[in-house]
């Protein structure tokens, strides 16, 4: 599958990503709080998927990425990728890394959920935090990503197609 970019890929205005940034890291800060206090049992699991979306995913996907080592779109990822994993430009996104990636995402953002479920406020506010991070990542990451990417295995990736549809 051949991917055109709609535009020349350049880097995200500081202010575009410092917004996004700021919205993961209180969906995951919140989080991470919610299943720490309310349902500590699954707070391993939590970190767990937390380490390995930052860590296993980071080598799955961001080393294969055409922005490895640069102040990427994505939460400007692709720097810390390159100081912990050498770039593998010649290797694809396996099914291995779309699983990494789902089941680290779903942990991380998915069980506080569940620490939240008894308490209306509680989870009204993680909704609101969990719903804040999508967006922002829509608009900023998977926008600019659908608009630029050159990197075939990135068209698979639902957010992209969702953002392609919108945007281009």
């Amino acid at each position: 599958m051949e991917v055109e970019p709609v535009v020349v890929w350049c880097e995200v205005p500081r202010a575009a990503i410092a917004l996004e940034s700021a919205a993961g890291l209180a969906a995951i800060a919140a989080g991470g709080y919610l299943v720490a206090r309310y349902h500590g049992k699954l707070f391993p699991l939590w970190a767990a998927a937390t380490f390995s979306w930052f860590t296993l995913c980071k080598y799955l996907i961001c080393t294969r990425c055409e922005h490895y080592g640069k102040a990427c779109e994505f939460y400007n990822l692709g720097l810390l990728a390159a100081r912990m994993f050498p770039a593998q430009p010649d290797r694809t996104l396996t099914r291995v890394g779309y699983a990494a990636e789902g089941l680290s995402v779903a942990g991380m953002l998915l069980l506080p959920f569940a620490a939240a479920w008894g308490d209306k406020k509680r989870l009204a506010a993680y909704a609101a935090l969990f719903a804040s991070q999508w967006s922002t990542q829509l608009l900023v990451s998977c926008r600019h990503c659908a608009r630029t990417a050159t990197t075939p295995w990135k068209a698979r990736c639902p957010t992209y197609r969702l953002a392609r549809r919108i945007w281009t």
